[in-house]
């Protein structure tokens, strides 16, 4: 399953995604099937390997994976929402 970071295209409206509300200018993680370029533009295509070490944990897991790593995770609540931002603090990092 791929993954894209993409950002809320500008002369758009608010996208909801996961659980999530993103305003224009704003990126957020989704899957590739899940991509309407009327509304968002690609940012840049997630590897497989950030990701997938996460999937399969619950959200109390990543919770604590940020906890003890440093991470701040801001208002994410979903499993998808707190993988999004440890794989992009982890990106930052590098």
């Amino acid at each position: 399953m791929t993954k894209l970071k993409v950002s809320v295209k500008e002369n758009s409206f608010p996208i909801f995604y996961n659980g999530e509300r993103f305003s224009i200018g704003e990126e957020f993680v989704i899957v590739e099937k899940h991509l309407n370029k009327n509304i968002m533009e690609v940012v840049e295509k997630i590897e497989e390997q950030q990701a997938s070490k996460f999937e399969g944990k619950s959200a109390e897991e990543l919770k604590a994976y940020a906890q003890e790593h440093g991470i701040d995770i801001g208002k994410a609540t979903t499993e998808e929402g707190i993988i999004k931002k440890i794989v992009e603090s982890q990106q930052k990092a590098e």
